[in-house]
């Protein structure tokens, strides 16, 4: 299952995969029918090893992006610029910081480091923390948007981007429809749109922020940037 929204049919040929079956047989048959398509690296296990890899797969990034989203928020504090920070601290050959968000969405990310959590609760105090700091990003991200706006009345607001991540219009968990919903609630005027998402499209940047004292881009697909530009 290791295959990148966007880009499936390559992924789904050239990754390497973990296959394990409940036994030796049904794993080498699982091997012969992968092997039929994949050019990738085929490895062989039990199906408890291979289904934890999936979970700690999934589990590495969100740790990994709640690092650096919980620097953004220090960042913040300070008033500094995080990518400035990460930038530079990426200069050192052992460092790969990867860029802050809004939260994290999609069908996996989100939801597997709890399947670990859960059989072992007592030994996943990080992996429970970094969950719940990407799970707060978008009341952060909220936050900054009321005090952004606080100086005018009834603000009416564009937002674009709706998929759980830039270009794709998968918007399973997405953490942009949860900021929306979060300024909604608090009675804010905003119409979102996001052109890869199904009814979301807009025809023109100038139509849709017309009369508009605020335009978000809370995901950034290359079709909005390259309408920004």
């Amino acid at each position: 299952e290791r295959i990148l929204p966007g880009d499936i049919f390559q992924e789904i040929v050239n990754n390497d995969r973990v296959i394990g079956g409940v036994n030796k047989k049904s794993s080498k048959l699982a091997a012969k029918m992968y092997s039929s398509f994949v050019k990738g690296n085929l490895y062989s296990t039990d199906d408890v090893t291979a289904e934890l890899c999936k979970l700690v797969e999934n589990t590495y990034r969100d740790v990994n992006i709640a690092l650096t989203n919980e620097l953004s928020l220090v960042t913040d504090s300070l008033g500094i610029d995080i990518n400035r920070v990460i930038s530079l601290a990426n200069k050192h050959p052992r460092v790969n910081l990867l860029n802050p968000g809004i939260g994290v969405g999609g069908h996996c990310i989100p939801l597997d480091p709890w399947f670990i959590t859960e059989i072992d609760p007592a030994n996943t105090v990080l992996i429970q923390t970094a969950r719940r700091v990407n799970d707060n990003m978008p009341s952060f991200i909220a936050r900054k948007i009321r005090i952004m706006l606080k100086e005018i009345k009834n603000p009416k607001i564009t937002t674009l981007g709706l998929a759980y991540k830039a270009n794709t219009n998968d918007t399973r968990e997405s953490p942009a429809i949860e900021v929306i919903g979060i300024l909604r609630d608090e009675g804010y005027d905003i119409d979102c749109y996001d052109p890869l998402v199904d009814g979301k499209g807009y025809i023109s940047l100038t139509k849709i922020t017309e009369g508009k004292d605020c335009l978000i881009i809370l995901v950034d697909h290359d079709a909005i940037m390259n309408d920004i530009k």
